[in-house]
């Protein structure tokens, strides 16, 4: 009998659960547009805090009242709350309006990490005057990466200023590539990180390509080349998915004798 009554508290309770069904979109409310950071990915640096914009345009023929609740969500459960969106209409009738709100996205606290970086979404609902409303979990995308640099980047022997050398001489051209850690909240090596090595010839505007290579352990970089005449080299990594790109400061080349171009 103790087991039947048991039984039957067990089955009240499952039956007194209220199916929940998900809020959907409804009338004629629109999504025309969403832009993050003005459509510029996010480089965040080892202990930062960067204020980040997100601005929604949407219509509805009776008009736009309000979009909210707006999240921005990423890799491993990441999250950010975008703060009130503020609305002002973009036509006499006021059917179409453009909202725009911030977020806060931080490394210098515990509430973002390294495996967190890469393609985040944006969450958000439109509510209209009429009632009608339009819900996305991912009404558009956008990147928000940890940040590199380039930094003691040189050519071998270079005297203070311009390095001088002569045509048809070889130089090394070095420099170091790191990237922030979020975890750690500090720039490490980017081991195995590609990177080219440019060059700009005097009097030009077009850099190319002359060598590629990879960090080593240190993120140290390091090519030999050879002089074809003066210019400027510089360092630039791409990045990837993760890691945003990092240029270097311009090097300087003063070249003794005949100038030519790398390649020629």
């Amino acid at each position: 009998m103790a087991l039947c009554a048991v039984a039957a508290v067990g089955t009240v309770a499952v039956v007194l659960v209220p199916a929940t069904a998900p809020e959907t979109s409804s009338g004629d409310a629109a999504l025309l547009s969403v832009v993050v950071n003005g459509g510029r990915t996010v480089e965040l640096g080892a202990a930062e805090s960067r204020t980040v914009t997100v601005e929604v345009t949407a219509r509805d023929r009776s008009g736009i009242r309000a979009v909210e609740p707006i999240g921005l969500w990423g890799p491993n459960y990441a999250a950010l709350k975008v703060g009130p969106m503020s609305c002002v209409p973009l036509d006499p009738a006021g059917t179409t309006a453009r909202c725009g709100g911030e977020a806060t996205v931080a490394s210098s606290s515990r509430t973002l990490f390294d495996d967190q970086a890469g393609t985040w979404f944006v969450d958000l609902r439109i509510r209209a005057n009429d009632g009608d409303r339009y819900l996305s979990k991912n009404a558009a995308g956008f990147s928000l990466k940890r940040a590199a640099r380039i930094d003691d980047a040189r050519v071998d022997d270079a005297a203070e200023g311009a390095a001088g050398a002569a045509a048809g001489r070889a130089v090394t051209v070095r420099g170091r590539l790191l990237r922030a850690d979020w975890d750690r909240k500090a720039d490490v090596p980017q081991y195995g990180a590609g990177a080219y090595l440019q060059f700009r010839p005097a009097g030009g505007d077009t850099w190319t390509t002359v060598a590629s290579t990879g960090a080593d352990s240190g993120g140290l970089l390091s090519v030999t080349v050879p002089v074809r005449g003066p210019g400027a080299f510089q360092w630039y990594a791409p990045g990837d998915k993760w890691t945003a790109g990092a240029l270097s400061a311009e090097l300087p080349l003063a070249v003794d004798g005949p100038a030519a171009h790398p390649g020629q």
